[in-house]
């Protein structure tokens, strides 16, 4: 078992390239994730694993994410999990009331964060890493300070199966 695992983060969006853009960009931010469709898909992945923070789109079928974030506030083992809501529609027929209505949740529990689409990938990597206490990253790319996290992990675990003989070893190589 790691040391420093990766938040999981569920993606809820009805645009399937915007899922997988979405996943591609937190994955390279740190994130484990885990992605649904619509709030009924979604409601179904939060049953096999709880995620640490949601990234939400607010106009979607079947069911909204306006509907979705009442849904989780009154559930009181999800209610504290942030959420980042995105939209395209903040100021079109589609999504301006939904937002007001979101808007008007705000405090009521947990932490809610509204972003526009299109998004900028750093901004919104930061927001979520914020959003879970997490540092800022500078960039996304190979390297970044979240790799360079989980193998810290790594190293964390296995030094603590090590024996003395091969923590000294570990060392002298280190200090090369």
């Amino acid at each position: 078992m790691k040391a420093n695992p990766k938040p999981l983060i569920l993606v809820v969006d009805d645009e399937p390239d915007v899922r997988t853009y979405l996943a591609a960009v937190l994955e390279r931010g740190g994130f484990e994730v885990v992605l649904a469709e619509n709030g009924n898909q979604a409601l179904t992945a939060m049953t096999e694993r709880l995620p640490r923070a949601i990234s939400l789109d607010l106009v979607m079928p079947k069911m909204s994410g306006l509907k979705f974030y009442q849904y989780i506030l009154k559930n009181k083992e999800r209610a504290g999990i942030p959420v980042l809501c995105l939209t395209a529609h903040a100021g079109d027929e589609f999504g301006s009331k939904d937002l007001a209505q979101l808007e008007a949740l705000r405090g009521k529990g947990g932490k809610l964060e509204v972003m526009s689409k299109p998004i900028d990938p750093l901004r919104y990597v930061n927001t979520l890493r914020a959003m879970l206490d997490r540092p800022s990253l500078d960039r996304l790319e190979e390297g970044t300070p979240a790799k360079a996290d989980e193998l810290r992990g790594e190293i964390v675990a296995t030094l603590g199966r090590a024996d003395v003989a091969s923590l000294a070893a570990a060392l002298s190589l280190l200090k090369k």
